[in-house]
């Protein structure tokens, strides 16, 4: 028999191991969840107004506060105007007071100090030493007369002599006439809808009152819907 020579075993005749692979964890990825509702027109029109009535409430606190901070701080004033002056350091200002005070201690003396036209003159002549102090803490600009003059050109300096009132009274007008309004729609319908103009439904006057306080949303509102107008007219 033929004898086989020893093959010697070196590294080459061991089997190749197979890289090991990182294992990888696949995780499902999740989907962003979709949920419908079906909100009614009802209640999605008094959420609406619910946001609007929150939002000029917060509107209407806004501008109430900005009113109350520039009417109460003034600027001061500066002689910033041709030809005026403010009216703490105007001369013709001061002679302007004296000469009303003096009016009223001359008229004062006509009575008897304890009696009711002296008391009356009194508090005319507090009020008028209160006017006159007043005007010259307020920063306002006086003219070579010695009165008061408003300036309405727009400046930020002066928006508390003008424009803020201004303001505030078309609010408070527009106010009193939606609330006019309202109770006239409102009673509409009655029978004797006349009566009720003649005596007024206070309860209900008093409900539109309180809502009237909103009436440039309402009034924008009732422009979009076509029903600020009458029809017929």
């Amino acid at each position: 028999m033929s004898s086989f020579a020893a093959i010697p075993i070196t590294t080459l005749s061991k089997p190749v191991s197979k890289p090991r692979m990182p294992l990888l964890q696949c995780q499902p990825r999740l989907r962003p969840a979709i949920s419908c509702s079906a909100v009614p027109p009802e209640k999605e029109q008094a959420t609406a107004g619910a946001t609007a009535s929150s939002s000029l409430k917060a509107f209407s606190a806004a501008l109430a506060l900005s009113s109350i901070l520039i009417s109460s701080a003034p600027l001061p004033a500066a002689a910033d105007i041709a030809g005026l002056t403010p009216c703490k350091e105007s001369k013709a200002f001061a002679k302007r007071e004296k000469q009303a005070l003096r009016k009223l201690e001359a008229s004062l003396k006509k009575y008897d100090p304890d009696s009711a036209p002296a008391l009356a003159i009194k508090a005319t002549m507090e009020r008028t030493k209160r006017r006159f102090d007043n005007y010259g803490k307020f920063g306002l600009l006086c003219g070579a007369d010695g009165l008061p003059h408003l300036i309405v050109s727009g400046d930020q300096r002066h928006w508390g002599e003008f424009i803020t009132p201004g303001l505030l009274f078309l609010y408070i007008a527009g106010w009193i006439g939606w609330v006019g309004r309202s109770y006239l729609i409102a009673i509409r319908g009655e029978k004797k809808p006349t009566q009720k103009e003649i005596i007024i439904d206070v309860p209900l006057a008093s409900k539109l009152v309180f809502r009237g306080f909103s009436w440039p949303v309402a009034a924008y509102r009732e422009l979009i819907n076509g029903d600020l107008i009458a029809k017929d007219v």
